[in-house]
């Protein structure tokens, strides 16, 4: 997906938490999906991460924890994006030449599914920091609501008795054979050097199997994706797993709040471009939409008229042209479907498969998600200690617990979570700190001083060591340990 995002003067910092039409989403009665949103625009900088919250399973907490860190890294990485197209901006200026149009831009979205008590989430995320075009990615976490097993490998799903791997190794060729012109001539090799270890969900009654750009076929052929039913794998997957999904039912492609929209409202195809009803997605989206005769139809303070390329709201800069006019269907007007995103400022999402929409019911400024907006990756030892001691002063738990490694993240996060991500106390508070270098190997350590005060005058010092090492492959640096 290519994006190109332009300058933007304006700060918008929304963290939002989303529900679906009667609330949270019911899987098997008890499990409910909170949808949130951490979104920033400032500057350089577009970023918009729409993510599931579960709860109602054992489960839950594990798999948040995960989707949770998967978006700290995510924003880590367009920060600090950001902060070299900030770098190459200042020296353009400085030797007088004209600034670049380069900016870091991130965006993720997700659907679920479930197959019995089998939940499978994926989240979709495009992202673009200069160059010819953006990459998109997809990651997927499943889950058993029932038994809270969580299946990270793809082996995790078969009976180890029977030869799943070359089974779904030939239909993933023969699906490669039926389009042979999109692929690289090594793709089965590529297939074959995975050896059963895939990406994969579920979604109904089907097993999705899917691949990242390039690993398969060109950008312009997408991300691979590969489907087989339930049907096809019987006495391969577990007795228990095929039993759940095989009359399961698949998303449909018009989906709210990451699930089918039921009923499926009436969409058409023209000139490339999805036209929905008007109407019902205004509704949906807490709109209403009143008939104006000749004006046409009322929407947040703009008009939708029959066959008029021209759109307005009181969200929108001025008329907006979409390439196509609204077009009435009995006493049904259909509008092309970015309509609600580039008028109304909406979330509403059409990636030519599906059309997602997403709604904000109520606000919640949860003290993590507006701490993380923030995070940037350090890409050396010394930006990660000081972005410690400069959280720690700040009282900011959830940059702390960034910075933080995995094994060490497990360790701290009920503490942070008790303390709802703010740290430290409202007296006495940290005045300042000094960091003093002890090791100057790959594994870093560091002194750090912390200097308090209370009303009263200067309170005693605080020495914490901090460990900080380089993630394995990576040029980014984390806190591997923390001793006070």
């Amino acid at each position: 997906m290519k994006k190109i995002v332009s300058f933007v003067l304006a700060l918008i910092l929304c963290l939002t938490t989303f529900t679906t039409l009667a609330g949270a989403s019911d899987i098997k009665g008890s499990i409910k999906v909170e949808t949130r949103k951490i979104e920033k625009i400032e500057g350089d900088l577009s970023l918009k991460l729409i993510y599931p919250y579960f709860s109602g399973f054992n489960a839950a907490s594990e798999l948040n924890s995960i989707i949770q860190n998967r978006n700290i890294s995510s924003i880590g990485y367009i920060r600090s994006n950001e902060a070299v197209i900030k770098d190459i901006k200042a020296q353009q200026e400085k030797a007088g030449e004209p600034a670049g149009n380069m900016s870091a831009f991130l965006e993720s979205y997700f659907d679920y599914n479930t197959s019995g008590s089998i939940l499978s989430v994926v989240i979709h995320s495009s992202d673009y920091t200069g160059g010819a075009h953006g990459m998109s990615y997809m990651e997927s976490y499943t889950v058993n609501t029932k038994t809270n097993e969580i299946y990270k490998t793809f082996g995790s799903l078969f009976d180890s008795k029977s030869n799943y791997n070359k089974v779904i190794q030939d239909k993933i060729n023969k699906l490669i054979d039926k389009e042979k012109d999109m692929y690289f001539i090594d793709a089965k090799e590529t297939v074959a050097a995975k050896k059963g270890n895939y990406q994969f969900y579920f979604d109904g009654n089907k097993l999705v199997i899917y691949f990242g750009l390039y690993e398969l076929r060109p950008y312009a052929g997408g991300m691979p994706i590969f489907k087989i039913d339930a049907k096809e794998l019987k006495g391969l997957l577990k007795s228990d797993i095929y039993t759940q999904m095989i009359n399961a039912k698949p998303l449909e492609n018009v989906r709210f709040n990451g699930e089918s929209l039921i009923p499926q409202p009436k969409t058409y195809t023209q000139e490339y471009n999805l036209m929905v009803p008007l109407q019902d997605i205004a509704k949906l989206l807490g709109y209403k939409a009143t008939w104006s005769g000749g004006n046409g139809w009322e929407v947040a303070g703009g008009y939708v008229k029959n066959k008029v390329d021209s759109y307005s709201s009181s969200k929108s800069d001025g008329n907006v042209k979409l390439g196509l006019p609204p077009k009435a269907v009995g006493n049904i007007m259909y509008v092309p479907q970015t309509y609600f995103s580039m008028v109304l400022k909406e979330d509403v999402i059409y990636d030519g498969d599906a059309l997602r929409i997403f709604k904000a019911e109520s606000v919640n400024e949860g003290t993590f998600d507006q701490q993380i907006a923030e995070f940037e990756s350090p890409d050396t030892a010394e930006k990660a200690v000081n972005m410690y001691a400069k959280a720690a002063q700040e009282r900011k738990g959830a940059i702390q617990y960034a910075l933080y490694s995995d094994k060490l993240k497990a360790e701290k996060r009920a503490g942070f979570e008790e303390m709802n991500w703010v740290t430290g106390v409202s007296s006495p508070w940290i005045s300042g700190y000094e960091i003093y270098e002890i090791d100057n190997e790959s594994k870093k350590t560091y002194s750090v001083i912390f200097n308090w005060a209370t009303s009263a005058g200067k309170s005693p010092d605080t020495k914490t060591i901090v460990t900080v090492e380089k993630i394995p492959q990576q040029e980014y640096w984390q806190i591997t340990e923390v001793t006070e």
